[in-house]
């Protein structure tokens, strides 16, 4: 077993962990992860707004706080609808300016005439008008996707202008602040000439606006991604990854985060509608069902050591217990450690997949509501199940299983790498006193 890790432990360092180093560094992930959490309080706030909107009782409950709750939401829902859809349902807007932001940012480039120009870029795409009334319905969720794909096209247009020298060339004696301003003439009206002609072209030609045409072709992904089989192996390849020391979720959950948005985006249309939910696999999902206590279920493991026999073991329990709570596992995960740990190999990959295979079933069979709205990935799971599912008790008894159940499976592994720590506190300790008992039969002579 050890002779089988060590092979695949030097065959990921040897190849795959370069790669996954370039694809990190690399200014497109770059710009998509730190666009989105750039983006994510829009989500977040705008989430808020839904959790009022929409009480997790009967209308017609007996409880004087559900009907104080309704009240409420029947006196100000028009005005949070409002913010609602400013925050929430803008996200693609948002998400347009802050990949270009970030991506002119790694390029070495003034961010903000960037994601200025993005976002004119991609409001010219995606919010049509209707005689005289703009359409926003592509802002939302279902525009993540043209969004991203016009900031990286706005930024590398203006990049390759500079590079053939098609610019405006300004004295040094003007400040930067208006050559900045002036510099973005030329590139706003390259935008102009090639993206408005293909607009009104793609508009007329198949009835129907860029951002639409785009989800039509990538419906087959968008469904690919609600799959049992997509997140049993996108779970599989990311622990793998994180075994050998390489942050897989960091890296591919920013090639699959605009399909989640975008399922999340349609779960919350068709609560809107009163419709049937029509995706199970969402961010919440990942983040409540999948990770909870952080990548790898490590909560369930804090748990253990904290009743460890093994001072080692118990010390990085206590320290890692709290965090863990809120998702970050980094005190266990590096302290323990977990890393190229063959003890807990099996685990560590068995748990997260085996959560995202019950998860999806039970929600799958309509025994737990799905998901359509997002809280913080912070927050504790079974909290952030129960908010996220818009008050369904039943995600709190889902989130609370998949965590014993995770218990269950570390628990062998657990006493099997406290008894090697236990033999090893003991031969540190018997060391230390043959060497105090030498130095006092040296003292004594």
């Amino acid at each position: 077993m050890k002779q089988w890790l060590d092979n695949i432990s030097s065959f990921m360092e040897q190849y795959v962990q370069p790669v996954g180093e370039r694809m990190e560094r690399h200014p497109y992930i770059i710009a998509m992860r730190e666009g989105f959490l750039l983006a994510l309080p829009f989500l977040i706030v705008g989430s808020f707004m839904l959790i009022v909107l929409f009480p997790p009782f009967d209308k017609e409950t007996s409880y004087r706080f559900g009907q104080a709750w309704w009240a409420l939401t029947e006196s100000i829902g028009p005005h949070l609808w409002r913010l609602f859809q400013f925050t929430f349902n803008a996200i693609a807007l948002f998400v347009s300016g802050t990949i270009a932001y970030k991506l002119a940012k790694a390029y070495g480039r003034e961010p903000m005439p960037a994601a200025l120009l993005s976002i004119m870029t991609f409001l010219l795409v995606a919010a049509p008008y209707e005689g005289t009334e703009m359409t926003i319905s592509y802002l939302g969720g279902s525009g993540l996707i043209p969004a991203m794909f016009f900031a990286f096209f706005s930024v590398e247009l203006t990049r390759f202008l500079d590079k053939i020298g098609f610019a405006i060339r300004l004295p040094k004696e003007i400040p930067q602040a208006v050559a900045d301003s002036l510099n973005m003439i030329i590139p706003m009206l390259a935008v102009i000439v090639i993206v408005f002609p293909l607009v009104v072209f793609v508009e007329g030609h198949f009835g129907e606006p860029i951002p639409q045409l785009m989800m039509n072709w990538l419906a087959p992904l968008v469904k690919a991604s609600d799959s049992m089989l997509a997140i049993v192996l996108f779970t599989f390849v990311t622990h793998i990854l994180l075994f050998c020391g390489i942050p897989g979720s960091l890296i591919l959950m920013q090639l699959w985060t605009p399909f989640l948005i975008n399922n999340m985006s349609a779960n919350l249309s068709a609560m809107q509608a009163g419709e049937e939910l029509p995706f199970i696999v969402t961010n919440s999902f990942w983040d409540f069902y999948i990770v909870h206590g952080a990548t790898g279920g490590l909560l369930a493991l804090t748990f253990l050591l904290i009743w460890s026999r093994s001072i080692h073991m118990r010390s990085i329990g206590r320290v890692g217990f709290v965090p863990a709570i809120f998702s970050i596992s980094d005190p266990v995960y590096y302290g323990l450690p977990m890393l190229l740990n063959p003890t807990f190999f099996i685990p560590l990959i068995l748990a997260p997949v085996l959560n995202a295979v019950v998860a999806y079933a039970v929600v799958d069979a309509g025994w737990v509501g799905k998901m359509f709205l997002m809280a913080p990935w912070t927050t504790p799971a079974p909290i952030g199940a129960f908010l996220t599912t818009g008050g369904d008790y039943r995600a709190i008894i889902l989130s609370v299983s998949i965590i014993a159940m995770n218990v269950l499976i570390y628990y062998p592994f657990f006493k099997m790498y406290e008894k090697q720590c236990l033999k090893k506190e003991q031969e540190r300790h018997d060391r230390a006193e043959q060497e105090e008992l030498q130095a006092e039969n040296s003292a004594l002579s």
